[in-house]
């Protein structure tokens, strides 16, 4: 291990505390806001089906929930945000690597010449089909793609 590097992740010291006091906090900002919102709509939809002609007493209640709201957002958003990332990249990590093989950036990538499956480099066989990815020349031994007619080292005609 080199020197000077910790034996410790990234992050703080008691993460896992502080990941679970932001979920806490902002489920429970979460339902104030959610409560809050339910008795202002209570109040407005029970003010307008009233036969007397009441006005709406609890509009307020929505002004109220917007920090709460906000609040337990910015609480979730802490709480849950390396899950989301983690599996966020777990769902595009395999799309760009072979993205980025196909253009050329990346490992290079061998395609199968009898079903077309892509294999990773230095596959001996295909993990579609079970063919093999290569052929070896019967005189030099030298390995040859798999659909070569003759070997590219010394020539000889392949099977």
């Amino acid at each position: 291990m080199l020197s000077g590097m910790s034996e410790t992740g990234p992050g703080y010291a008691d993460q896992s505390t502080k990941r679970m006091v932001a979920r806490v906090i902002g489920v429970v900002c979460m339902g104030i806001a959610l409560v809050l919102i339910a008795l202002a709509i209570a109040d407005m939809v029970s003010a307008f089906n009233s036969d007397d002609g009441a006005q709406p007493t609890r509009f307020w209640m929505f002004f109220a929930a917007l920090p709460f709201f906000i609040a337990g957002g910015i609480g979730l958003n802490a709480g849950f945000m390396g899950a989301g990332v983690r599996y966020a990249a777990g769902e595009v990590a395999p799309t760009a690597r072979s993205t980025m093989g196909y253009l050329g950036v990346a490992e290079k990538a061998v395609s199968c010449p009898s079903c077309g499956g892509h294999n990773e480099a230095g596959s001996s066989f295909c993990d579609d089909c079970g063919k093999p990815l290569t052929s070896t020349c019967p005189s030099c031994k030298h390995p040859n793609a798999a659909d070569a007619k003759f070997c590219a080292a010394c020539g000889t005609a392949l099977n």
